[in-house]
């Protein structure tokens, strides 16, 4: 297997030799757009995140310089990134956020997973205490989740079931967090833990989903489509009308 550094975690060999927790979420949430795996430029929001990671990665000077984009041309951040500055601020002055946020930064690891080769990278890592998973997010209200009614933020982007393959990974059944910034004016900050139970939980559903999606990626199945993604919307071929009825709520 692919010796795995910060260099070539997230490249094409790497992506193809391991499955992770954003490629497990991605198939969930629309394996077609999955498996076509087209680069996107990213948005304003995932810089935001970004540029809140890198801070407490120590690496927000290089970050800085490779993304001319964040700054007008006076050379002033752009309003987001003023916003992220507040939001870093705003967790800088919160003694409780800072100390889940003490540990080794952006570790690589790899292990198994159902048997599949799995790889992950924890944002915090405090060997033998706990992993913390930071995260940045419009607000911690519930969100309505087509098919499941409202939930939870964080379950609404998968975290749970993140952190679940990350502990797995890890090997030693460490307690698990959430570090959560919000990007309000002023921002809300958050320590969220998540119990064993419920990482079992997701860790039982991910073994229960990983033989359909493996036959996917293996090709023995063709990758059903979401058909609401941008990337599902951007390939529809029409064969002719549809009823009214199609678009009636359930």
């Amino acid at each position: 297997m692919l010796r795995l550094t910060k260099r070539n975690y997230y490249s094409e060999e790497a992506n193809r030799e391991y499955w992770s927790a954003s490629f497990v979420k991605a198939m969930l949430r629309c394996p077609a757009a999955a498996m076509a795996m087209e680069p996107e430029e990213p948005s304003t929001a995932l810089l935001v995140g970004s540029y809140v990671d890198a801070y407490f990665e120590g690496t927000l000077d290089s970050f800085r310089e490779d993304h001319t984009e964040l700054f007008k041309r006076d050379g002033t951040l752009k309003a987001d990134y003023v916003q992220a500055e507040e939001m870093i601020e705003r967790a800088r002055s919160d003694k409780v956020f800072m100390e889940y946020m003490q540990g080794r930064k952006q570790v690589i690891k790899t292990g198994t997973i159902g048997g599949l080769p799995f790889k992950c990278k924890m944002d915090v890592y405090k060997k033998g205490k706990r992993i913390v998973d930071l995260k940045t997010t419009r607000n911690t209200e519930p969100i309505y989740k087509s098919g499941e009614g409202w939930v939870t933020f964080a379950d609404a982007w998968e975290w749970p079931l993140q952190l679940a393959i990350y502990q797995t990974i890890e090997g030693n059944r460490l307690p698990c967090f959430l570090a959560v910034i919000t990007k309000e004016n002023p921002a809300d900050l958050a320590v969220i833990e998540v119990s064993q139970e419920r990482l079992d939980a997701e860790l039982q559903r991910l073994l229960d989903k990983l033989p359909y999606l493996d036959a996917i990626k293996s090709g023995i199945i063709e990758p059903p489509r979401c058909g609401r993604c941008a990337y599902c919307r951007r390939t529809k071929k029409l064969t002719g009308p549809v009823s009214l009825a199609e678009f009636e709520k359930e």
